[in-house]
């Protein structure tokens, strides 16, 4: 009994946010750190750090963790907190042997992350992604950060506090983890919650796509989706990009893959680690890849340059070239350099030659949807800012 109402207390914090405005409702006041309620705040819950999954209420003088929240507000004893948790949760009712009469102590912090097997983790996780994702609703399109990216929900849901819920799904459909997008941008992701191997699905299904494009960010994947129609699988970042990657390829072989890159260009930073992820993703399974032509990833492109843009530039997406050699050249006598100097300077000149011989690109002319896709959505911007010609 001990070890399943610790396992359901872990499951409990694991959805904190969720239960608190279950409970509580909307908060008065929220920051990444702390979340509080009533007309002057007076009660205050951790939501970050070590404390995480306590509260306290200065008026009153009384705090606790989820049991006690849960028998607070909703009367009963711990029995009847936990009774009511196991059914908040979607779990199975007790049986009636396992309705033990002593009280059970209230742990308040949470264990060492090396005292849980992360099996057990990912477990109560899961749980707790299945239970937030049950409890929220339809994702609100004019909801705050929706409204600044500029996107749909496309299916996404939203908490009581305007909290967007995402979830993070094996090949199966089945929901691991989830991530929360707050109105002001803020991104967190489940405590616990297997992040690595699964991805946030916009569009599909995947099946019967001609082609599937991924990318990092979820924003970024409403985006592309928006512009071309097609599927979006979105890694949630740069590392699991190369993960997720090959196994969309093994189980939609006869699909098309499109990596899509964050341009990182920074002033002063020589690396790139949005396209140097994307190009490893793009290597691993001989992908097509690509890369907005302004720094950012392509909702920025959207804002900066209008969506056609962005269909533009998935639409030339093309694969990478072929690494160069690691081998040494062969060295070539005299003669031999002049005839291979021969060669490529009359390749060049019939390249010269076909170019000013070329009809010349009308000015309205727009790219179209190449073999791999099935069709190019109507619409789009008329006009694009010079920047992004």
């Amino acid at each position: 009994m001990g070890h399943d109402l610790e396992e359901l207390r872990r499951a409990l914090i694991a959805s904190w946010p969720s239960l608190l405005e279950e409970l509580l409702g909307k908060p008065s006041r929220r920051t990444a750190r702390q979340c509080r309620w009533n007309r002057r705040g007076s009660l205050s819950a951790v939501m970050s750090g070590a404390k995480i999954g306590t509260w306290f209420d200065h008026a009153a003088g009384s705090g606790g963790g989820p049991f006690e929240l849960i028998a607070r507000e909703r009367g009963g004893d711990w029995r009847d907190a936990a009774d009511w948790a196991r059914a908040w949760l979607g779990l199975p009712a007790w049986a009636p042997t396992e309705r033990a009469p002593a009280p059970v102590l209230e742990i308040v912090l949470a264990p060492p992350a090396n005292d849980v097997d992360p099996a057990d983790q990912h477990r109560i996780a899961r749980r707790a992604a299945q239970a937030q994702w049950e409890h929220a609703g339809s994702a609100d399109p004019d909801q705050a950060y929706l409204r600044r990216k500029g996107v749909q929900p496309f299916g996404i849901r939203m908490d009581m506090g305007a909290t967007l819920i995402i979830p993070l799904v094996d090949l199966d459909g089945t929901i691991h983890s989830i991530q929360r997008i707050y109105e002001d941008g803020t991104k967190r992701f489940l405590s616990g919650g297997a992040k690595a191997d699964h991805f946030a699905l916009i569009g599909g299904p995947l099946e019967s796509a001609p082609a599937i494009l991924l990318c990092e960010g979820w924003a970024t994947g409403a985006t592309a989706h928006a512009a071309t129609d097609l599927p979006v699988v979105a890694a949630m970042d740069a590392g699991n990009l190369v993960r997720v990657a090959p196994l969309i390829q093994a189980r939609f072989p006869e699909a098309t893959l499109v990596i899509l890159a964050d341009n990182d260009l920074k002033p002063g930073r020589d690396t790139n680690p949005g396209v140097a992820a994307a190009t490893a993703a793009a290597r691993a399974t001989q992908s097509l890849i690509a890369i907005p032509p302004i720094p950012g990833d392509f909702n920025d492109l959207a804002a900066a340059c209008g969506i056609d843009a962005v269909r533009d530039t998935i639409w030339a997406a093309a694969p990478l070239a072929p690494l160069t050699p690691t081998y040494p050249l062969a060295i070539l006598d005299l003669t031999s350099i002049r005839a291979t100097l021969d060669d490529q300077v009359a390749e060049f000149m019939a390249d010269v030659a076909a170019h000013w011989t070329a009809d010349p690109l009308d000015a309205d002319w727009e790219p179209a949807a190449p073999p791999w896709a099935s069709a190019s959505p109507d619409g789009g911007a008329e006009h694009r800012e010079a920047a992004c010609s």
